[in-house]
């Protein structure tokens, strides 16, 4: 009997450690980025409108939600949070993705928000090229990106 309680403590101790190591870092950093969200127009088709911001010098619109399973192994740096109308919204926070080695995908992850997938967004500079997805990114079919890279 002493054997088993001893085997399910050290499995249950083992579950915490890589649950714990695969958490998600939501700190913001000393100096978080506030990215103020602005109105993206689809310059082939005036009424496809967009939810954007700037990150070094990119523009970056959405893209997708999530196709797999996410945890702090794929997601990167927290850089700041969202500001949309002037509303420091700080439970709504950029992160990088570590596959995206260029830049190309910025996820926005609900601090406080369980129950909100992520969203992912895509620079528009990278729009009718074929770059690489990362695996947890899912399209939603935008009309923008219909590149027919999917």
């Amino acid at each position: 009997m002493r054997k088993y309680a001893i085997f399910f403590t050290a499995l249950t101790l083992i579950f915490a450690l890589v649950g714990c190591f695969s958490a998600i870092d939501y700190s913001l950093p000393k100096d978080p980025t506030e990215f103020n969200t602005f109105v993206f127009v689809n310059p082939n088709d005036h009424e496809d409108t967009y939810a954007s911001f700037e990150y070094n010098g990119r523009t970056y619109i959405p893209y997708g939600t999530l196709k797999n399973r996410i945890s702090g192994k794929d997601v990167g740096d927290c850089l700041g949070y969202i500001v949309q109308d002037g509303e420091k919204l700080t439970d709504t926070r950029v992160f990088t993705l570590r596959d995206d080695k260029e830049g190309n995908f910025l996820a926005i992850l609900q601090y406080e928000g369980f129950m909100d997938p992520p969203v992912f967004y895509r620079a528009i500079d990278t729009a009718k090229k074929e770059i690489d997805i990362p695996w947890i990114v899912g399209s939603l079919g935008y009309d923008f990106w219909d590149d027919g890279d999917e």
